[in-house]
């Protein structure tokens, strides 16, 4: 009997000792596969990588700067409310239940970890932990999210995500989890359906103030993602004058773009607007409409050049009827198509004629005239984009790019790329042992509440 008994013992130690123990939030692990920490490998390499790709899509699709991190584990410890740790289970009952003591690990945990950060606007940290043995899943949140992700929504996020979790398929709830606090925030703020029912609820009227930030925060990202928009667009216009430039030292220039709109024309005969582009006497091309509205608007003259103020009289046309009369205008001698790569008046042209053995001499006209076509098309463009792009082209460097003596790439400015808004950092992670796997890097975020509940 003696001996049965001492067998049942060591047997019984045995199997306690190869339990694994409770974790305590103090020495729970930080994240071993990019935002998520399971140290009990509870979820898969395939639910580890979902997941991980869930919040890196969340964290790219929502306008406001955000952090989710996650943690699984197989049991916490649950402390007394004296913060003693007892592993005496009898005792357990006098000291918090679950529900408190997920909410105590899991605010303790984005608190100790620094999910998010914390900016004027608040903390933007989320970090969502599940507890599998003791049945219960808390959502901690940073404080610039009280309103997006308030209380009765994050219930809404436990309650959906409660059958997966029941089937044991943590991995599929966890990504659901992230899914719909990524839906949440871009919905933005609750309308009168969502607020109605907590309408008498004090603590709602409080979180006017976050409201307001989550607000701004989420102008100014899109304020940010629009300077980069238009300096990328000023960019590519100032690459195009670039190309314009290299091209006219060669003796051809052949404006590709109407220099008022400063939009693409569709081909070297049909404008923007889809008409038959605008050809003046002295050279210079635009798109009918934007030459009908300048004329018409008052800024110039019908018989002026917008850009060389030459007087082209009554023999403006379009390239199309310069090259046949497709619009059926009759517009007597215009240049060719050919002569509109290097535009020349009926003088310059009768004196080519005349001195067309010279091929040399003929040359160097060629490319003089393109050079002067290209310095007066680049000079009136730059002052359009200046009106077009104000933050981002200044009328100091329209003046300065103008100057004669100015021989530098546009797009290198100095001045042009110091202006340039600058872009979010990338998220970095230190790669590990487990497949996809990375270490996180947090910035310090704290947590101002949350949610939680059983399954």
């Amino acid at each position: 009997l003696h001996y049965v008994y001492v067998l049942f013992l060591t047997l019984f130690l045995g199997v306690a000792t190869a339990a694994k123990a409770p974790w305590k939030m103090e020495e729970f692990p930080k994240p071993n596969f990019g935002l998520i920490a399971d140290p009990d490998h509870l979820l898969s390499e395939q639910s580890l990588q979902k997941l991980a790709d869930s919040i890196d899509d969340i964290t790219d699709k929502v306008e406001v700067p955000i952090q989710i991190a996650v943690a699984v584990a197989s049991k916490m410890h649950i402390p007394k409310p004296n913060n003693i740790y007892e592993d005496d289970r009898d005792n357990v009952d006098n000291g918090m239940d679950e529900d408190a003591a997920a909410e105590k690990f899991a605010r303790g945990l984005h608190d100790r970890w620094g999910v998010g950060t914390d900016g004027e606007s608040g903390g933007t940290g989320v970090l969502v932990f599940l507890s599998v043995d003791d049945r219960v899943v808390y959502i901690s949140r940073g404080s610039s999210f009280d309103v997006l992700l308030r209380n009765s929504r994050i219930d809404s996020i436990i309650q959906d995500l409660r059958p997966s979790l029941r089937q044991a398929k943590y991995g599929e709830g966890l990504s659901l989890a992230v899914e719909l606090i990524g839906t949440y925030i871009q919905k933005g703020e609750p309308k009168w359906d969502e607020w109605i029912w907590d309408y008498f609820r004090i603590e709602y009227l409080l979180l006017s103030g976050y409201g307001l930030a989550i607000y701004f925060s989420m102008r100014q990202a899109r304020r940010r993602r629009e300077a980069q928009r238009v300096y990328a667009e000023a960019a590519s216009q100032l690459s195009a004058i670039d190309r314009a430039q290299a091209e006219a030292l060669q003796g051809q220039f052949n404006a590709s773009s109407c220099p008022i709109c400063l939009e693409d024309f569709v081909s070297n005969a049909i404008g923007s607007d889809e008409r038959p582009i605008k050809l003046l006497r002295c050279g210079h091309v635009f798109d009918a409409s934007c030459w009908e509205e300048w004329v018409n608007s008052g800024q110039g003259q019908v018989s002026k050049c917008p850009i060389c103020k030459k007087d082209v009289g009554v023999g403006e046309s379009s390239i199309a009827a310069a090259a046949g009369g497709a619009n059926g205008e009759t517009v007597g001698e215009q240049p060719t198509q050919a002569d509109a790569m290097v535009a020349v008046d009926d003088t310059t042209v009768q004196q080519n004629e005349q001195h067309i053995h010279h091929h040399h001499h003929h040359h160097h006209n060629q490319r003089n005239r393109a050079m002067q076509l290209f310095q007066q098309d680049r000079n009136f463009r730059l002052a359009r984009l200046a009106l077009r792009y104000p933050n981002v082209v200044t009328q100091q460097q329209v003046q300065r790019w103008s100057s004669p003596t100015y021989n530098g790439q546009l797009t290198q400015d100095r001045s042009f790329v110091e202006s340039r808004p600058r872009a979010p950092e990338p998220r970095s992670y230190n790669s590990n042992n487990r497949m996809g796997g990375s270490s996180a890097s947090f910035g310090g975020g704290t947590s101002s509440g949350g949610r939680g509940g059983r399954f």
